[in-house]
């Protein structure tokens, strides 16, 4: 593991948050935490939709049983990211594995 010590820029950055975080604070209490949003990411596979009681169906007493289905994982799995700030979700952004997110 290497280690890497912060640039001048980011020794700024690192003291200076704070104090603009208090100032927010000082500013407006009530509405501090509204200003932030937050991601995470988790890993989702892809399944069919159909399970055994979705593909029941109502069938004349003559007719053949329906086929019955079951849920399989696919080999596909997309990455969910998720925005969510102090009233709840914001955005969930679902790309494959390897894409990646951009400002657009």
């Amino acid at each position: 593991m290497t280690c890497r010590t912060l640039s001048d820029v980011q020794k700024a950055d690192y003291t200076e948050t704070p104090a603009i975080l208090v100032s927010w604070f000082n500013e407006n209490p009530e509405n501090f935490i509204s200003r932030f949003v937050t991601v995470d990411e988790t890993w989702l596979h892809h399944f069919d939709p159909k399970s055994k009681v979705q593909s029941m169906a109502r069938k004349h007493v003559t007719s053949p049983p329906p086929r019955k289905f079951h849920v399989v994982m696919s080999a596909r799995k997309v990455v969910a990211t998720v925005f969510w700030g102090s009233e709840g979700i914001v955005r969930i952004v679902c790309h494959e594995h390897g894409s990646t997110i951009t400002g657009t």
